[in-house]
């Protein structure tokens, strides 16, 4: 019994400690669970955080996406709008011409000419102002300047060589500023072309179905500069509503004006005997007006008023008055007026311009030339005789009276059968044109020759001079702006006198006195 009792006694000691023992072990074990839960809400909460950081990062990502999407949208139509003003504000564009011409003449061979190629650009700063240029490569292909200096012989040797092509010229025909008040009063300053009859400020070579410029304007000219002739100045045009009446077009400016320049031709000869020429000569004619100090210290007028009563017909005037003389001869002026018109009737088209201009005192500038040139010309010869030098000045390009008119008619058709063709159906208003011209120049007191020695005039030799032409041509004109061109051309001067010697186109020998001409060219603008 005392056993049992013993024995209860110590299992009841042993369940007391082993039930401490679990209950250790469950708390343990409870502790444990718990710090894992922390753990894990802990691991939720970082994930939460990085889960909300990176979605943070994505929407600032995305947000970025959009600012850049905006930005790039934003410049795009900056951009447009950028190149919608400029193409509004500026418009480029131009024309050319190319010529293909047969002429009887023995000394003038067929041949193509590159008549010209002019850039124009047309641009609106504002609303009211405008700005115009026109820059003109006319049978230009090519320029090129080489200069080398260097120490050579004991000494300096400075070389220069220039390459071009005969009859180059690149030419700033328009440029200038203009600022419209009114309608009927614009200011405009730069180089402006003279308003001296309708071809001068109409000159587009797409504009006409011939592919030759006229005598007055160009093949002599009856203008005291051929056209296109721009001057330096400024002044005021506009258009004037009359009612029923039409309108009238008006054009005023004060301007630099033509002046007596030199022109500079310089000619090396070969020969056989034991000397060299060169030869140097000087040549004072008409020529436009400088773009810097003008050499006469004195300004021109010029003027042109049209009435329009319809469209497709108008009638105008112009006026130009200016001293032609610089400053170191005498003062003596220029006076030139013309007389233009067009009329459409139908399909018929009549277009005309009488050109009348007036060289003063011919004669007194003669002779002040000949005060200040002292010598008409002058030779030397080198000590070993190698080579001989002659220099020459002279007057050119002077009349005490030139005039001269031409008139054109035309006739616009198109036949039908032509319309399927390659000519016609890829064009919305295709034309044929059948072209007469008419044409006639007088040269009333030419200067042919002056001669003077130490300071005197000893000669002056002056002419009488007439040239007719007549043209006859077909021009096809698939759109306005683009012709092509076919025409026959006879010139004639006064009988058994050189053609050369009033034209500035024709290469004609001493007895050659008519021409006949085809000439086949096409113009374009755009």
């Amino acid at each position: 019994m005392k056993r049992l009792l013993m024995l209860f006694v110590a299992l009841g000691v042993v369940m007391i400690f082993g039930g401490m023992a679990v209950a250790a072990t469950l708390e343990d074990l409870e502790k444990q669970l718990q710090d894992i839960q922390k753990q894990i809400l802990q691991m939720k909460e970082e994930k939460q955080r990085q889960d909300q950081k990176l979605r943070e990062v994505e929407a600032a990502q995305a947000a970025q996406k959009e600012e850049v999407k905006r930005e790039a949208a934003s410049l795009r139509e900056q951009a447009r709008r950028v190149s919608s003003e400029l193409a509004e504000r500026v418009k480029i564009g131009g024309y050319g011409s190319v010529r293909f011409e047969s002429n009887s003449l023995k000394e003038q061979s067929s041949t193509f000419t590159f008549r010209r190629f002019v850039l124009t650009a047309d641009a609106k700063p504002a609303d009211p102002m405008r700005v115009y240029l026109e820059l003109e490569f006319e049978r230009f292909t090519q320029l090129e300047l080489e200069r080398t200096t260097r120490p050579e012989a004991g000494g300096l040797r400075v070389s220069e060589a220039i390459e071009g092509t005969d009859g180059s010229e690149i030419s700033i025909e328009q440029l200038w500023f203009q600022y419209d008040l009114y309608p009927w009063l614009k200011f405009r300053t730069g180089q402006v072309l003279v308003p001296r009859g309708r071809f001068n400020i109409n000159h587009d070579d797409n504009r006409w179905n011939i592919a030759r410029r006229s005598l007055v304007d160009r093949g002599v000219p009856v203008l005291p500069v051929k056209a296109a002739w721009p001057e330096l100045g400024a002044g005021f045009l506009g258009d004037i509503p009359l009612g029923e009446m039409g309108k009238l077009t008006y054009q005023a400016y004060v301007i630099n004006g033509v002046a007596l320049d030199a022109e500079v031709e310089k000619v090396v000869q070969a020969r056989r005997k034991d000397t060299q020429k060169l030869e140097l000569e000087a040549e004072f004619r008409p020529s436009r007006g400088t773009a810097k100090l003008d050499v006469k210290d004195s300004k021109a007028v010029a003027t042109r008023i049209a009435w329009s009563p319809f469209p497709g017909q108008e009638i105008g005037g112009s006026f130009y008055y200016g001293r032609y003389t610089p400053k170191f001869l005498s003062d003596e002026s220029l006076i030139a007026f013309a007389v233009d018109g067009l009329t459409t009737i139908g399909p018929f088209e009549i277009e005309a311009e009488y050109v009348n201009t007036n060289f003063r005192n011919i004669d007194r500038v003669a002779r002040s030339f000949a005060q200040v040139a002292v010598k008409k010309e002058a030779e030397n010869e080198s000590i070993d005789g190698g080579l001989e030098a002659e220099v020459e000045f002279g007057l050119a390009g002077l009349a005490r009276n030139k005039h001269g008119y031409w008139i054109e008619g035309r006739y616009r058709f198109w036949p039908e059968f032509l319309t399927p063709t390659i000519f016609g159906k890829y064009f919305e208003n295709p034309q044929l044109i059948a072209i007469l011209r008419g044409e006639q120049v007088w040269l009333n007191g030419l200067v042919r020759e002056a001669e003077f020695e130490n300071g005197v005039l000893t000669n002056l030799e002056q002419e009488n001079r007439q040239l007719y032409r007549v043209t006859a041509g077909l021009a096809y004109r698939p759109t306005p702006l683009v012709v092509f061109q076919l025409a026959y051309e006879y010139t004639k001067t006064d009988r058994g006198r050189s053609l050369a010697e009033v034209t500035n186109f024709l290469t004609a020998q001493g007895s050659e006195d008519d021409a006949h001409a085809v000439l086949v060219g096409v113009a374009f603008g755009f």
